[in-house]
């Protein structure tokens, strides 16, 4: 895709960005390959961390979860991380540090179904096998559905997808059927083509994807990395094409798929009083389902730390403490 004059521009002053030098000791951030977490993808290839006096190294996951198990395993300082995972790592008693939600979304999960199976609506559902990513946002999102719709997960065979090649085992017919994030949900309409159908899913839930500190980490190292993010949300406003186009790079997608994802998110840094809403209303659900040992619902306030965020922008932190 041809590139116009002013994209070439501000590639060519990120490019110098990057090659800014930090000074600070490296630091080590755990980056989930998905574009809900687009702000720190961008932050880091247009080198808005050096420019903080940043030395971040970044490790790659596969998505929160794996990221978030970086930070609590002592790998990462840092981590990007949807709602879900938190909770699960939270009853288990992983210490981490909330500072930001970077992104929400409603309709970033789908729940995506094989139309050759017979399947046009929740209707068709029984007996067939529900696909979900274990401890994700489109766990949660799945049994929101199932409720929502009169089904019991015994109306249905639950199937565990592994998360790396979820898209591929519902379009080989592992499964009927699908709770899947983005891009997986895209990837499974895709590989599917004529045969897929998305089912309606009426907005029951608002995914956060978030990001979670050590508590060991300083104050100030934390409101470095959340300069560096507010300069990538800057960027993603004024020049789109650009942001969408270092993105498309890392995550190998095509710009057309990639602005269809992007339309999912509201991309702003918040700590929002509805985030813990959420993490105690997905609290309630793992102790039902029995997805946790632990039953005590986490003290979620406490797990948030709101200083650096206040001091950069004080309306953007509606958490009650």
């Amino acid at each position: 895709m041809p590139t116009s004059p002013i994209t070439r521009w501000v590639l060519a002053t990120l490019g110098a960005l990057v090659t800014a030098v930090a000074t600070a000791a490296p630091l080590t951030f755990a980056i989930a390959d998905l574009p809900a977490f687009s702000p720190a993808l961008v932050a880091e290839e247009a080198g808005f961390f050096a420019s903080e006096g940043l030395d971040v190294k970044v490790i790659r996951c596969i998505n929160g979860r794996r990221c978030l198990q970086h930070l609590t395993d002592g790998e990462a300082a840092l981590a990007t991380v949807a709602d879900t995972p938190m909770v699960m790592a939270a009853h288990a008693g992983k210490p981490f540090s909330i500072v930001a939600t970077m992104a929400t979304s409603r309709g970033g999960n789908r729940l995506i179904a094989r139309g050759d199976r017979a399947i046009r609506s929740a209707a068709d559902l029984k007996g067939k096998r529900l696909g979900f990513i274990r401890g994700t946002s489109a766990h949660f999102f799945a049994d929101n559905f199932l409720t929502f719709s009169g089904l019991r997960q015994q109306d249905l065979t639950l199937v565990a997808l592994d998360p790396a090649r979820a898209p591929e085992q519902l379009a080989s017919g592992e499964v009927d059927v699908a709770g899947l994030y983005n891009p997986h949900g895209l990837r499974a309409l895709e590989l599917l083509g004529d045969k897929a159908v998305q089912l309606h899913v009426p907005q029951l839930y608002t995914v956060t994807m978030n990001l979670v500190a050590q508590a060991s980490l300083g104050d100030g190292d934390v409101r470095k990395v959340l300069r560096a993010l507010e300069r990538a949300l800057v960027l993603m406003r004024q020049h789109p094409q650009v942001a969408q186009m270092i993105v498309g790079r890392k995550l190998q997608l095509e710009p057309p798929v990639l602005q269809t994802m992007w339309s999912d998110y509201e991309f702003r840094l918040v700590l929002d009083q509805a985030l813990i809403t959420t993490l105690e209303s997905e609290s309630r659900w793992a102790v039902r389902e029995g997805l946790v040992e632990n039953k005590t619902m986490p003290n979620y306030l406490d797990m948030v730390r709101d200083a650096p965020l206040r001091s950069i922008d004080r309306r953007a932190v509606t958490v009650i403490k």
